[in-house]
This record gives structure tokens, C-alpha cells and sequence, in this order.
């Protein structure tokens, strides 16, 4: 598996949580780019529980 050597606080702000341990990144409740601030629709059973692996994953894989 790669490395992420992408920027951290997209990454933060993508998962909803504080990956660096600041905060700094949660100022905006919202995903990164174009269409992040923008209404989302509801999500399924499967893409709540795929949204908890990856956060899960992010989080292990940053620190």
C-alpha cells in the first residue's frame, strides 16, 4: 500500500475528524473541493459503514 504524501488537512477535513491533534482543520464542517460545501445526500447502510473504515484507516495511517 502507498504512502499519503498528500496534504493533511484535506485529508482531515474529508474524514471529519482532527488527524494532526490541533483542530485547526475542523474550522469548516465541510469536505474539500468544488462541490464540498454544497448538501450531500443521504448516504446508504454500506457507505456509512465504508466512511467509518477509511476514517479508521486515515487515522492509523497518520499517526
Amino acid at each position: 500500500m502507498a504512502r499519503y504524501t498528500g496534504p493533511k488537512f484535506k485529508l482531515s477535513r474529508r474524514v471529519g475528524i482532527s488527524l494532526s491533534g490541533t483542530g485547526k482543520e475542523l474550522k469548516r464542517p465541510f469536505p474539500p473541493g468544488q462541490h464540498g460545501p454544497n448538501q450531500r445526500r443521504k448516504m446508504s447502510n454500506y457507505g456509512m459503514q465504508l466512511q467509518e473504515k477509511q476514517k479508521t484507516a486515515s487515522y492509523v495511517r497518520s499517526g
